[in-house]
């Protein structure tokens, strides 16, 4: 009775035991398949993980291409139209690398996969047309500094041609000048009995002045009527004039000088006796010498004085 009852009992146990390590032999199994999903979750993760850093690499690559590509043609455009502007000729191969450059960046823009052999082809033409911009760039400034010297020697070259034009215009004048020659001014008085004009070498008698005087002959001189600037000074310098239009004002070595009194006289090159001309002046003369300048296109051209008492 009592080994009977033994024998189930360490039945039992072995029962349990084994129940016990299938359990055991289980939990291990299913470890082991967690262990290996894990694993192999891990795996697929890192590999997720690789491939959108790649992407992202990949994409980040291509925005910098495209945004480089974009500024390169914007900067083909300013520039290729300030060597237009400076008669600098695009050759065909530049344009056609800038027109690939366009098309690539287009279709870049349009294919979000880009192959990484696209966007080195992109990056390669980029180089080109980079390096011949460049030295058209080169070209360019070498060329502006030949300009600017050859603007430098066609300024100098105006100036010369203008001082020698001016210098030239001087000497033509100088000898178109006319000479006044034979000047003679006399002091004219009245005389109470007869009534005739008479001199005088008293400034209390002086009426008028009359000059008379010649122009000399000049082949050089342009013919034609012939304005004389008459200027009569006074012991004290000052140019004597008349109230009314009778004086004014001329140019004389380009400063603005008063004239007594003018009239015209035509001139054919030929030697010309002047006829007499007279100046009445309004208030009475003091003593002192008196002194008769003449001036004609822009030059003097002859004087006279008189010493009156």
């Amino acid at each position: 009775m009592e080994t009977s009852s033994g024998n189930q009992t360490d039945q039992k146990n072995r029962n349990s035991k084994a129940l016990l390590y299938t359990i055991i032999g289980i939990l291990l199994a299913l470890n082991a398949g967690l262990f290996y999903m894990w694993q192999k979750g891990g795996n697929e993760k890192e590999t997720v993980e690789k491939k959108l850093e790649t992407t992202t690499s990949n994409l980040k690559e291509k925005t910098a291409a495209l945004e480089e590509a974009e500024f390169l043609l914007e900067k083909f455009r300013r520039d290729s139209a300030a060597l237009v502007d400076n008669n600098k000729e695009l050759n065909s191969d530049l344009i056609k690398k800038k027109n690939e450059i366009a098309a690539l960046v287009a279709k870049l823009r349009n294919n979000k996969n880009a192959s990484d052999a696209e966007i080195a082809e992109l990056k390669s033409k980029m180089q080109e047309l980079t390096a011949q911009l460049e030295q058209l760039q080169k070209e360019n400034t070498e060329l502006k500094e030949v300009n600017n010297q050859l603007q430098k020697e066609k300024e100098a070259a105006d100036a010369e041609n203008k001082q020698l034009s001016a210098e030239k215009k001087k000497y033509k004048n100088i000898a178109q000048r006319l000479q006044a020659g034979s000047i003679k001014i006399e002091a004219l008085k009245k005389r109470w009995i007869t009534g005739k004009e008479a001199t005088t070498s008293k400034a209390k008698d002086v009426e008028a002045f009359r000059t008379s005087f010649t122009l000399a002959e000049n082949k050089v001189a342009e013919p034609g009527d012939k304005v004389v600037y008459v200027k009569i000074t006074g012991p004290e310098g000052v140019t004597l004039s008349n109230p009314g239009n009778e004086s004014g004002t001329f140019e004389y070595e380009n400063k603005e000088s008063k004239y007594t009194y003018k009239f015209s006289v035509a001139y054919d090159q030929e030697s010309k006796a002047v006829p007499a001309t007279k100046w009445r002046p309004a208030r009475d003369l003091k003593k002192g010498k008196y002194t008769i300048e003449l001036y004609c296109d822009g030059f003097k051209i002859g004087s006279e004085s008189v010493e009156l008492k």
